[in-house]
């Protein structure tokens, strides 16, 4: 089995090596379980996940067990020619109780989890079962005459949020009004708005192409029609799922 521990038949369940070497066992007598000491911690490592193209994901992993998990995604778009790796793979780390993790651009996924114990006190670090699904259905956002003023940010800076959880936008499509907008002396002003959907949030960057140098930032009013996909959440036990209000 891949990861630091062993899989128990028995119990069907993965379990952490023990502490004991064969160095500690000095006569038959001192050897009392095949067992041991349990460890502190234990790792399993998935095999490589295919979620059938390269695109923005959602990764969703329902976990079983003793404590809260600790979760490595390893993700990448293409695997290497033995088809036994991901080719220069990124990673996201995922915590229990964690409110916003981002979704992952690829196409292998590969997970390690860990479950670890505070003090010996507390029961053995046991991974029972992991369930992995991928979800890249995007949600539809849109805002009508929205004043960019009224978003946070700087003049021409503008994060782009909304009235609800979303996660990585997808694609965002933003159309400037060009009605009313003269500045203090009448001049008309003709704003252009490139965006940045990587940062988090999305930057609307809008400028003023009338003005000399065409680098002046204002504010103006849009219509936005943006697709994300849904936030993602940790629960207590480290799995992870889609927010959905």
């Amino acid at each position: 089995m891949p990861g630091n521990g062993y899989f128990d038949p028995q119990e069907r369940l993965y379990r952490s090596a023990s502490t004991e070497t064969w160095a500690d066992y000095t006569n038959w007598s001192t050897f009392t379980s095949w067992a041991g000491t349990p460890s502190d911690s234990v790792t399993f490592n998935t095999g490589i996940f295919d979620a059938g193209s390269v695109d923005w994901w959602n990764y969703i992993v329902t976990l079983d067990t003793s404590l809260p998990a600790d979760i490595t995604v390893n993700y990448g778009e293409t695997l290497d020619s033995s088809g036994g790796s991901i080719n220069s793979p990124q990673s996201i780390s995922v915590t229990p109780s964690q409110s916003s993790i981002a979704g992952a651009y690829g196409r292998y996924f590969q997970f390690d989890i860990t479950v670890a114990r505070d003090s010996a006190t507390q029961e053995e670090p046991t991974i029972t079962n992991i369930l992995v699904d991928f979800n890249n259905q995007p949600l539809t956002v849109r805002k009508s005459d929205l004043d960019t003023s009224t978003l946070g940010g700087s003049v021409g800076a503008r994060e782009l949020t909304f009235d609800f959880s979303v996660g990585q936008i997808t694609n965002l499509l933003i159309q400037p009004h060009i009605t009313g907008l003269e500045d203090s002396a009448g001049e008309s002003r003709t704003p252009m708005v490139l965006i940045d959907k990587s940062s988090t949030p999305a930057i609307l960057n809008i400028f003023d192409i009338d003005t000399y140098g065409k680098r002046t930032r204002i504010d103006c009013t849009v219509d936005i029609q943006a697709q994300a996909l849904a936030q993602l959440e940790s629960t207590a036990d480290g799995s992870t799922q889609e927010i959905r209000d």
